[in-house]
């Protein structure tokens, strides 16, 4: 018998006692009304304590693990009972998140004689992040309230809400074999010595490259074209930094996170080779691929993400350039338009190409990130202003290779 039980016990042995006295020294019909009573009603609460609710189990069944931020959750709980005494009332209560409490209320059932009944609530609407529920609370009482009893039944499931998953149109990252971009031979240290073709030469091809029998041919000089060993990698990093979103709304960084979720998704559609990057109180780095695995880690980790990186944007920036190999295009997401990023920005061009989507919120940028923007755009950094997720919709194919200096500042501001 549990200790609360026993406590029930002792209330109500001492209400009989009481009573009994009470009629012993007073005497008549009143006081002896009252003794009787006690002891019917004392004899119905032990009853209760001993069979009300007695092999109450209870079972639990999710519509899903895991779902979209803005997606409902539905909870079946399935109630069972041994047959026998009526269950008068019943309260069944999961212990859940502290975020979901006011998405839910607590309904007080009233079983009566029924042996197998089912609960079914919804949390309509949640966020992004990683969720536990634990164990389910059944609460029951006696008709007239004056006895309850808890019973606690185990139980642990996480719940996984992923951000948003929008299209991403226009836009493939860059691929020079895609694109059909064109770069001077002499900038090409990662090409094999395996020719496959000859081209029109462009100034800046060192003259070992030129192919003298091609040009006699034609007329014009034609440069050797090899086959390429560049890395056609997407390195996607988001910005977890405190700093960047410190003075934020919070619906920035999840503009972030949908963001970057619908870049990886994208990338994993293409069949591109990607990986994926954050730098927030630990360092979170998938190794590059292009399966459905690789993708699905990325989303977990996206789900897990916080603004609470103790190291600067620019820094992790730059760590990641040290780390990465030659050609790999960079796909930053970072809202932190400042001149410590858009020279780490720089330095990774130098190494690959860039593509930075920023997330903003309203409709103007100070001068300060004005300026930045032209410092990326003398880097030949590909920028993307991303004020609304539709946006990413309706991006166009951007990119700069070589002496070739085109930069697009692309947004829909």
């Amino acid at each position: 018998m549990s200790r609360h039980k026993w406590v029930n016990v002792l209330w109500i042995l001492f209400a009989l006692a009481a009573s009994f006295v009470f009629a012993r020294v007073e005497g008549g019909f009143l006081a002896w009304f009252v003794f009787d009573f006690s002891c019917v009603l004392g004899i119905y609460e032990m009853v209760e304590l001993w069979f009300g609710g007695r092999g109450l189990v209870c079972t639990r069944q999710l519509s899903t693990t895991r779902l979209t931020a803005g997606q409902s959750l539905t909870v079946r709980l399935q109630v069972r009972r041994s047959a026998g005494w009526p269950l008068w009332w019943l309260r069944v209560e999961d212990d859940l998140p502290t975020a979901w409490l006011i998405l839910t209320r607590r309904p007080v059932l009233q079983p009566l004689w029924a042996t197998h009944f089912v609960l079914e609530y919804r949390l309509p609407g949640l966020l992004r992040g990683v969720y536990e529920i634990g164990a389910t609370r059944l609460v029951s009482g006696d008709l007239l309230g004056l006895v309850e009893r808890s019973r606690m039944q185990p139980g642990a499931d996480t719940v996984w809400v992923f951000p948003q998953v929008l299209p991403v149109r226009g836009w493939s990252g860059y691929r020079p074999e895609l694109l059909g971009l064109r770069e001077p031979t002499g900038r090409r240290s990662e090409e094999s010595s395996n020719v496959i073709g000859v081209r029109d030469y462009i100034p800046g091809d060192r003259l070992s490259r030129v192919h003298w029998p091609a040009s006699a041919r034609m007329g014009t000089l034609q440069a050797k074209e090899f086959e390429l060993h560049v890395a056609s990698e997407l390195m996607i990093m988001a910005d977890l930094s405190t700093h960047s979103f410190r003075t934020q709304p919070p619906a920035l960084f999840e503009l972030e996170m949908v963001v970057t979720a619908s870049l990886l998704k994208h990338a994993y559609d293409l069949h591109r080779t990607f990986g994926l990057t954050l730098h927030g109180e630990t360092l979170v780095q998938t190794p590059s691929g292009t399966g459905q695995a690789l993708w699905m880690r990325g989303m977990e980790a996206l789900a897990l993400a916080r603004p609470e990186g103790p190291v600067c944007f620019a820094q992790s920036l730059a760590r990641l350039v040290q780390e990465s190999t030659l050609g790999t295009t960079f796909v930053v997401v970072s809202p932190q338009l400042d001149v410590e990023s858009a020279v780490a920005a720089e330095a990774a061009r130098r190494r690959g190409p860039v593509e930075w989507f920023v997330p903003v919120m309203g409709t103007q940028l100070n001068s300060g990130q004005r300026q930045v923007l032209k410092l990326l755009e003398a880097s030949r950094v590909n920028v993307y202003l991303i004020a609304n997720p539709s946006q990413l919709g309706n991006l166009q194919r951007g990119g700069a290779g070589g002496r070739v200096r085109q930069t697009s500042v692309r947004h829909g501001l």
